[in-house]
């Protein structure tokens, strides 16, 4: 899936810790830079473009996997 690879790329986590519950921001690596190299990553592996009321609701994976879904894309 290209949400996981993404999360991963960008959070340094494992797939095991990667469930539409989790949060972003409990993970180790998690930082406003590193938040924001996700997003980056997200409109690029997705070719879709976020406004910042998307970015401000992406709180836990299932939140991420709703708005990528929301613009026409698969996971």
């Amino acid at each position: 899936m290209k949400l996981y690879t993404v999360l991963k790329d960008s959070f340094n986590v494992n797939e095991p810790e990667m469930n539409d519950d989790s949060k972003l921001m409990e993970y180790g690596e998690w930082d406003s830079m590193t938040h924001m190299f996700f997003i980056t990553r997200l409109e690029e592996v997705f070719e879709i473009e976020l406004t910042g009321d998307e970015i401000a609701d992406m709180q836990t994976v299932g939140d991420v996997k709703k708005i990528i879904i929301s613009k026409g894309k698969e996971l």
